[in-house]
């Protein structure tokens, strides 16, 4: 089983991946991740590097890496932190997701299967 954490900010929904805990998937695993439909439902998959935790990457549900704003940095601060919002002026939905050993598979697998048919 595998815990992320989704965080919702200024009406963005966040997914963030720790890599300290496993690997993060790649293109088609993270579009299956974000899916409304097969998925978590987020808008972007936030990744920790587990050599460089300050070089934080970011992939929109498509699965293509995009440019880390500083909404992204926030949500990544809160989840490393438990950040309370500040003075509660801030929306932010904290929940924690679990996804199932044969969920991961399907996200890892998403990849390889794209590879082999490409």
């Amino acid at each position: 089983m595998r815990e992320l954490e989704k965080i919702t900010l200024d009406g963005v929904r966040y997914i963030v991946w720790d890599e300290l805990q496993g690997e993060s998937p790649r293109k088609n695993g993270v579009a299956l991740l974000l899916s409304a439909r097969n998925g978590i439902g987020a808008d972007t998959l936030l990744v920790l590097p587990k050599n460089r935790p300050l070089a934080l990457r970011a992939y929109a549900n498509d699965g293509s890496e995009i440019a880390v704003d500083n909404g992204a940095r926030r949500a990544a601060s809160i989840a490393l932190e438990n950040l309370a919002p500040l003075a509660n002026k801030e929306a932010i939905d904290r929940v924690e997701v679990r996804l199932t050993d044969s969920f991961c598979a399907r996200l890892f697998a998403a990849d390889k299967t794209a590879r082999i048919a490409g």
